[in-house]
């Protein structure tokens, strides 16, 4: 009888584990899923500095074409002083 209770205790210790190894391979599974979130947040956040770098360099070539206009305006305006 001592066998048949070493057996049954022995199936109990074994169903155990086995939820507990489902439930770390449940919990392995979440960190990945989370995981995957955070990296495709970092990828969203990376997206969005290089935009703003882009709109940062747009605007500086813009300021620099404004000025390379207003040069050439300073230019004609002393022509035209010369010319009085």
């Amino acid at each position: 009888m001592s066998s048949k209770l070493e057996h049954h205790k022995q199936g109990e210790d074994m169903a155990n584990k086995d939820k507990i190894i489902d439930k770390i391979e449940k919990k392995i599974d979440s960190i990945e899923k989370l995981h995957d979130k955070e990296s495709m947040m970092c990828e969203e956040v990376k997206d969005l500095l290089a935009d703003l770098r882009d709109q940062e360099e747009d605007e500086k070539w813009e300021d620099d074409s404004e000025e390379d206009f207003d040069e050439d305006n300073d230019d004609e305006d002393i022509d035209e002083e010369e010319e009085n």
